[in-house]
């Protein structure tokens, strides 16, 4: 058999993940004190060229109403220089709003939370938390830029920029957000997410030297050894198959991913199945790929390195087994993904301290509010958004070899 059509037969039965949002971007902001008062804030406005290149749907938050003002591009960028105050934005249904849709979004508040003047302002309340699950089970991403400020030359508090996003989009919400940022130290970053995070752009495969790899595609590769003298020739201190690619882990991360670990498929039956189509038709027939081989004890991670700087260096088992077939080529796909990950948040004060504030609210003794610090906690500690839980797939690389 053929390595030459893997690229087709990848291409064709392993579609890499796409985005489900559209193109269009929602501006949420609220009517209170932290926005009406923001005109001399650097940050905010040295954000508003990007949001409003964006051509966003500006809705107002105006107490419990919610409504659409416009999406014209010169309103936009004159309602975020007049914000006049109106008090007790409903911000939980505006987040729910945004997550039951398909648009990019960004809301622009402090996180105060008044429905009805029932209860103060939700001292530690995790109102968002519904929300923001909601979104992160779709695989999507929330990124929150907190910016103090000091509001009624009295109370300590919070301007969030909260970006509602998806990493698989190219030029993305949150990159023309971030790009137009000004460098300000004493604004927290939070990636919030429940999927894999992803390789640094400039990961690149570099294999061992005993190989002579052809690269068929991206992320697709023929071997010229066989397993059997690769488990000879992979001896001495430079045992490795490939190097080189390096997970992206960034302070702002809600989980810190600490270990990786490869799941090995074998290909070879449906690629098969596949190339023995193309010889009986001009029409290339689909194999099942729907419950692949699984095999034990073929590769295993350098720990001790992904540990030190998030390499992954692909190497044999240790046990490695005999489980590649001997009477054929192999065709292998290999996923690298979480195999544990721990809450980088939750008590991780360096991380977390731009989420509690002072209530300003006399009725409760102007305690601590912790709602917003709550809403992302209680998501982040729950097992189920755990991408080590879950075994997101960080990356996967396709590889053909020859006979054992």
């Amino acid at each position: 058999m053929t390595e030459e059509y893997l690229p087709a037969f990848v291409q064709s039965h392993f579609t890499k993940p796409s985005s489900s949002l559209s193109a269009e971007v929602d501006l949420f902001v609220d009517y209170s004190t932290c926005v009406a008062t923001a005109s001399t804030s650097d940050f905010y406005n040295a954000t508003h060229p990007a949001i409003v290149d964006c051509n966003p749907n500006f809705y107002s938050i105006k107490g419990r109403n919610i409504k659409f003002e416009t999406n014209n591009r010169e309103q936009v960028y004159t309602l975020l220089r007049t914000i006049r105050e109106v008090n007790n934005a409903d911000l939980k249904q505006a987040v729910h709003q945004i997550v039951n849709g398909n648009h990019q979004a960004v809301i622009i508040t402090d996180g105060e939370y008044f429905p009805n003047n029932i209860v103060a302002d939700n001292l530690n309340n995790p109102y968002l938390a519904p929300e923001f699950r909601t979104w992160l089970k779709k695989g999507l991403d929330i990124y929150i830029y907190s910016e103090p400020y000091l509001e009624s030359n009295r109370f300590n508090k919070f301007r969030y920029y909260i970006i509602f996003t998806d990493d698989k989009m190219e030029d993305n919400l949150n990159e023309k957000f971030y790009r137009n940022a000004p460098d300000a130290s004493s604004v927290l970053v939070l990636h919030l997410t429940a999927d894999a995070p992803k390789l640094d752009k400039k990961s690149k495969i570099v294999f061992n030297q005993i190989f002579n790899p052809t690269k068929l595609a991206e992320d697709v590769y023929a071997l010229d050894l066989s397993w059997r003298d690769m488990e000879t020739l992979l001896k001495d201190e430079d045992d490795y198959i490939f190097r080189g690619l390096k997970v992206e882990m960034k302070p702002e991360d809600v989980y810190k991913v600490d270990e990786v670990e490869p799941v090995v498929y074998q290909l070879y039956s449906p690629y098969e199945e596949y190339v023995d189509s193309l010889a009986l038709s001009d029409k290339k027939i689909l194999a099942d790929v729907s419950s692949l081989r699984e095999l034990e004890d073929v590769f295993e991670i350098d720990e001790k390195v992904f540990k030190k700087s998030g390499e992954i260096v692909l190497k044999l088992d240790d046990d490695f087994y005999e489980d590649l077939s001997v009477d054929h080529e192999n065709v292998l796909r290999v996923d690298f993904v979480v195999d544990e990950a721990e809450d980088n948040f939750t008590r991780n004060e360096d991380l977390n301290r731009g989420f509690k504030w002072t209530s300003i609210a006399r009725s409760n003794g102007h305690a601590p509010n912790t709602s917003v610090y709550q809403s992302i906690s209680q998501v982040v500690s729950e097992p189920s958004m755990n991408p080590g839980r879950n075994k997101k797939v960080i990356a996967t690389v396709y590889l053909y070899t020859s006979q054992y």
